[in-house]
């Protein structure tokens, strides 16, 4: 079997390619990237780096042809900050990319596409990370193929750009700030769980278990930022005490950036994604697929001081 892995040099992407690597059924795995030779040492030979770009649909039909399932695993690169005058959007990565890699899928005769998309989807939603994914969404499920979609909640891992900024803030200051009240409820979810869920899905045939199905993923424990933040800083062998900073100051601080810099690294749609719930219901997961989930605490040993 012939997987495609588009976002294949991501932090979720590159995930998915081990996990395929890895697996018993040893698919033939293909990864879409802009420059193949920048990433030609990053995997083995195995995997074959194919040159695509999915903002550019006449790129990828060379790429799709020939294989039996396409895992769109592409992420905003500003993940959470827009930047609409470089067009850097969560619609144009998330709708109008997946729009045009199910229409080439389809073109290719494809049979089967894995969207990567996130708790909380929802087309009607007045969040453009939300929104975006809900449309990329509704585009698969019409689309007439085999799909499953994914929705990790708050993925997390030695690479990550999430919950490595705290790991960075941490090693430096001498207290964890945390925007707004920490009572936020999450799902942290190691990417390894995550990239399994979704190689199982890719190789799975129309009418496999999660065939047609929309599977959440967070981690087996419901915690608050608060409690997060301290798991993190146990692992790391660290004692610092958690400062809340009310939500208006970073607010503020976001439309001041956003006024100087073409791509300021906050504004108030990040503190809005910093302090809303990201919880996932695991029931489709525990029907289709036997995959165990890592607790936080086990998953951050890589965070352990040596």
């Amino acid at each position: 079997m012939r997987i495609l892995v588009n976002g294949g040099t991501g932090f979720v992407g590159s995930a998915v390619v081990r996990a395929l690597l890895a697996h018993p059924a040893q698919p033939e795995v293909r990864v879409l990237t802009r420059d193949p030779a920048r990433h030609r040492g990053r995997f083995p030979t195995a995997v074959h780096l194919v040159a695509g770009d999915v903002l550019r649909p006449h790129t990828l039909p060379a790429a799709f042809a020939g294989v039996q399932a396409v895992v769109n695993a592409v992420q905003f690169p500003g993940y959470p900050v827009e930047a609409p005058k470089r067009g850097l959007t969560f619609d144009r990565y998330d709708r109008v990319g997946t729009e045009e890699q199910v229409r080439i899928a389809r073109e290719a005769g494809v049979p089967r596409v894995v969207y990567v998309s996130g708790v909380n989807a929802d087309p009607s939603s007045d969040k453009p990370w939300y929104r975006a994914k809900g449309l990329a969404e509704a585009a698969l499920r019409r689309s007439g193929l085999s799909w499953t979609i994914v929705r990790p909640s708050w993925a997390y891992g030695p690479t990550d750009n999430s919950l490595n900024r705290f790991v960075a803030i941490a090693r430096r200051a001498p207290v964890m700030p945390v925007v707004g009240d920490g009572r936020q409820r999450l799902m942290p979810v190691h990417v390894q769980d995550v990239a399994r869920v979704i190689a199982e899905a890719a190789l799975q045939q129309a009418g496999g278990s999660t065939d047609g199905e929309v599977v959440e993923v967070g981690g087996p424990e419901t915690l608050t930022m608060d409690q997060v933040l301290s798991t993190m800083l146990d692992a790391m062998g660290l004692r610092r005490r958690l400062v809340h900073v009310p939500e208006a100051l970073p607010r503020l601080a976001g439309a001041v950036l956003a006024g100087v810099l073409p791509r300021p690294p906050l504004n108030a749609d990040a503190v809005d994604f910093l302090v809303a719930d990201a919880l996932a219901d695991l029931s489709t997961l525990r029907r289709t697929l036997d995959i165990p989930l890592t607790p936080l605490r086990e998953g951050l040993a890589y965070l352990s001081p040596a």
